[in-house]
């Protein structure tokens, strides 16, 4: 017996095929951006939520591989969210009760099931905590840790860990995805929240370039000027004016085997002095996380090879920091 549609019924589904804007039916789904949209009009008439898998197949027999049912795979996950586990019930699917042979067996095998890999799966638990805090007090996004933690089972596959601290080879994992994903964090930003010597992190990041073959991306030191600019309070007008003096020094080659963040703290120097909207050096180094010595070395090394006559040179904190309003904000 068939199920008659209420009038509302077949009033909502003839809404949901006539365009909302010009009433064309000519209604296509576009799946790689997950809109719903009027030929007639272009109008975009709702969101669509994908259904599809997350992984991509290339051909039956890899299909067939893949297909499972359950919720995307993560590797933040210790068995990337395809755990399979023993019952603790002791009844059969019909309901009735198992023998206590069974019982006996099922619980051996369930002991056994918790035993396999069980070294492994703990350095996962402790190495995806740590992954999980770090990237939590940086305010990094989820990509970026399964990124880290991509990083780190190659290098626990590889056998890279063993004789080196867990938490030395997640804070390197994480300062590596930051690099891939052109995230400007330093060094020193990962060691303050990643319990972990510089020099260590240091180490453990050439072992992942050495043995897995990674090659992070350098560090763009423009977005280091936008990062520094909003922590020293400078406007825009300065800001720009720091990016300018960046790309010339990028001409020159004068970044080459500098340290990205004390070139950017330097034209940012350089800039606040040239604008007007001076802060000292003791305040510029404290931002960079560098030592005013470094940023006096930069900017004598700048001023000289760009011939910029206009600023002066103080030892110590320079002068008193001006601040100045941002023209551009009302």
């Amino acid at each position: 017996m068939s199920r008659e549609k209420s009038p509302k019924r077949e009033k909502y589904e003839d809404s949901q095929n006539v365009c909302k804007y010009c009433g064309s039916e000519a209604l296509i789904n576009d799946e790689a951006r997950g809109e719903r949209i009027c030929t007639s009009c272009g109008a975009v008439q709702e969101m669509i939520i994908s259904t599809a898998p997350e992984w991509r197949a290339f051909s039956k027999s890899e299909q067939d591989a893949r297909e499972r049912v359950g919720a995307p795979a993560s590797n933040l996950k210790i068995d990337k969210g395809l755990r399979t586990q023993i019952g603790n019930g002791y009844k059969d699917i019909s309901g009735r009760s198992l023998s206590p042979t069974t019982i006996a067996r099922m619980n051996r095998l369930r002991w056994l099931n918790r035993r396999t890999g069980r070294s492994e799966a703990r350095n996962l638990r402790d190495a995806i905590f740590e992954l999980k805090r770090i990237s939590s007090q940086l305010g990094i996004s989820e990509d970026i840790t399964e990124t880290a933690a991509i990083y780190y089972r190659r290098a626990l596959k590889a056998k890279l860990i063993r004789g080196r601290s867990i938490d030395s080879m997640t804070a390197s994992a994480i300062y590596i995805a930051c690099r891939t994903h052109n995230v400007p964090k330093t060094l020193k930003d990962i060691c303050t929240t990643g319990k972990v010597d510089r020099k260590e992190l240091a180490r453990c990041v050439r072992v992942y370039i050495v043995e897995l073959g990674i090659k992070p991306t350098p560090i763009d030191p423009a977005q280091l000027v936008s990062r520094l600019g909003a922590e020293l309070g400078l406007t825009m007008h300065t800001q720009n004016r720091a990016i300018e003096i960046l790309k010339t020094v990028r001409e020159f080659k004068l970044d080459v085997g500098k340290n990205p963040m004390s070139i950017a703290a330097a034209v940012l120097y350089i800039a606040g002095i040239q604008t007007g909207e001076r802060r000292t050096q003791q305040q510029v180094a404290e931002a960079a996380k560098t030592t005013p010595v470094t940023l006096r070395n930069r900017f004598k090394e700048l001023v000289a090879a760009l011939k910029i006559g206009s600023v002066t040179v103080k030892r110590g904190a320079a002068a008193t920091p001006v601040y100045v309003r941002d023209p551009y904000k009302f």
